[in-house]
């Protein structure tokens, strides 16, 4: 038996041997959408057709816990996996919006990117991804809502949120007429007995021109995802 003298490099060696690789490299299924966030709402960066080759660096579930949250409604997980684009498929206005990642809060999914569900994987039936890759951190936040599909209208914006002012009173009909990005939150003017306005977002996280969406305007059941909080300001 070799003296424990001659084991301490080796073991001090061992001890310090990453548990995760950097990335592994994952083959795609027939359909394979690649999205800004951690869910299936509602953006998609890129749909990857079968048999691509992607390099993915951690995974983290998404912040919808329902049907809005998986790939595929009421089947499946809410695990997704940070693939590292970089650039290599095609030209860069392909990625021109990139997935948010979570590198802000000290998380792993760092760089240019996007969100892939682990169903969309063909090696997904036969590796656990929480074991064989590093957690990327809780996934970005994202909420939608959509407009009451009573009202066959589309969001209608305002200025500001206190409707005693006459710079609030003016209305920006858009062109959104399911669901939208909604950032932060404030009170405002009542409406429909609820004083909870919210901002809405074009694309990612880039607060669409003093656009102040009121509450009625909202079907009730149709909130996913974690909110941003009220507005600093």
């Amino acid at each position: 038996m070799a003296p424990l003298a001659n084991l301490l490099p080796f073991l001090s060696l061992t001890q310090r041997a990453p548990k995760y690789k950097p990335y592994i490299t994952i083959t795609t299924e027939l359909q394979a959408p690649c999205r800004h966030h951690a869910d299936n709402m509602p953006y998609s960066v890129h749909s990857f057709g079968a048999n691509n080759k992607l390099n993915v660096s951690c995974w983290t579930t998404s912040t919808m816990k329902d049907n809005k949250g998986r790939l595929n409604d009421n089947e499946g997980s809410w695990l997704y996996l940070w693939v590292n684009t970089n650039g290599s498929f095609g030209p860069p206005e392909l990625f021109s919006y990139p997935g948010v990642g979570n590198a802000d809060k000290g998380g792993k999914a760092r760089g240019e990117g996007c969100w892939l569900h682990e169903d969309a994987a063909k090696e997904g039936a036969n590796i656990d991804f929480t074991e064989t890759l590093e957690w990327c951190g809780n996934a970005p936040q994202h909420q939608i809502g959509a407009v009451k599909s009573a009202s066959n209208a589309a969001f209608v914006c305002r200025n500001c949120t206190d409707l005693t002012k006459a710079e609030c009173q003016k209305e920006y009909v858009t062109n959104e007429y399911g669901y939208v990005d909604v950032g932060c939150w404030k009170k405002g003017t009542a409406v429909g007995g609820n004083t909870t306005w919210v901002q809405m977002l074009y694309g990612l996280t880039e607060p669409a021109y003093n656009c102040w969406l009121s509450p009625d305007q909202f079907e009730p059941t149709e909130w996913h995802g974690l909110p941003a909080g009220q507005c600093k300001n």
